[in-house]
């Protein structure tokens, strides 16, 4: 059999797990009922990957709607996207923007903003292991142009916006959680999301600190980003903020102001 013709196979084959419609027998020998029901239990595999892979970036949404629910969301979710990566730690990627256009929960809008807050601890968790910087060695910096310098965030920090109470949802649904379920799930919220030691963790941030730090990530140099934070929040004191964001281990490198005549 040539190469091309059984690349031809093999498509036929994956388009027929996915496409319930098609009905690719006859590319099998033996008995057509035998064939049927192995790829009956093909495509169900296939399911259970799909929700197994979303169930564990998504523990809580999967919570909120029902493991029924969410075992059939997998599967709408899986035959629409196209996903073509061998990481499944990868697959729950777009699941966010699926929900927000997922007509079974428009009564529901807030899932759509738990599921963005779920793969962004997902993503610390799997994320870089990239030393963050420290006190000593901001310390080094020289404090005559440390205004002009640019931070970097770490890789595993995101900052999540919502106007709803992600934060207490998420929260409420953790192991030994000391928060209940909100009653009403509308309630805006400022979320710093990171991996401070081996666990990706959520925390909420102050007007002041959320806009300092979203300045940073923009590429914005540490001094606009301060006098931003305090146009945000007039009490915010970066003495109290920059310390806790190194412990937290949320910034990753300066990068020094360049001279006049150097290239960055």
């Amino acid at each position: 059999m040539a190469a091309d013709e059984l690349a031809a196979i093999q498509r036929r084959m994956a388009g027929g797990l996915l496409d319930t419609e098609a009905d690719p027998v006859e590319l099998f020998r033996g008995p057509p009922a035998a064939t049927a029901k192995c790829l009956a239990l093909y495509r169900g595999n296939l399911t259970a990957n799909w929700h197994r892979a979303l169930a564990g970036a998504y523990p809580v949404v999967e919570a909120l709607v029902g493991e029924s629910f969410f075992h059939a969301l997998a599967r709408r979710y899986g035959r629409s996207h196209d996903y073509r990566e061998g990481d499944l730690n990868r697959f729950g990627a777009a699941l966010p923007d699926f929900l927000a256009d997922f007509e079974p929960l428009a009564g529901q809008p807030y899932i759509g903003d738990v599921a963005r807050l779920e793969w962004a601890l997902h993503v610390a968790h799997y994320g870089s292991d990239a030393v963050p910087m420290t006190l000593a060695e901001l310390a080094s910096l020289d404090p005559q142009s440390l205004a002009d310098a640019r931070i970097r965030l770490h890789p595993n920090v995101t900052l999540v916006a919502s106007a709803w109470a992600i934060g207490r949802i998420w929260r409420a649904h953790q192991p030994a959680a000391t928060e209940t379920l909100p009653s009403d799930p509308r309630g805006s919220c400022r979320l710093i999301v990171h991996r401070p030691r081996w666990r990706a963790e959520c925390r909420d941030a102050t007007g002041g600190e959320f806009a300092a730090l979203q300045s940073l990530a923009q590429g914005d140099c540490l001094g606009d980003a301060l006098e931003r934070a305090a146009a945000v929040q007039p009490d915010f004191d970066p003495g109290d903020a920059i310390p806790r964001w190194l412990e937290e281990g949320l910034w990753l490198a300066a990068t020094p102001p360049t001279r006049q005549g150097e290239r960055p």
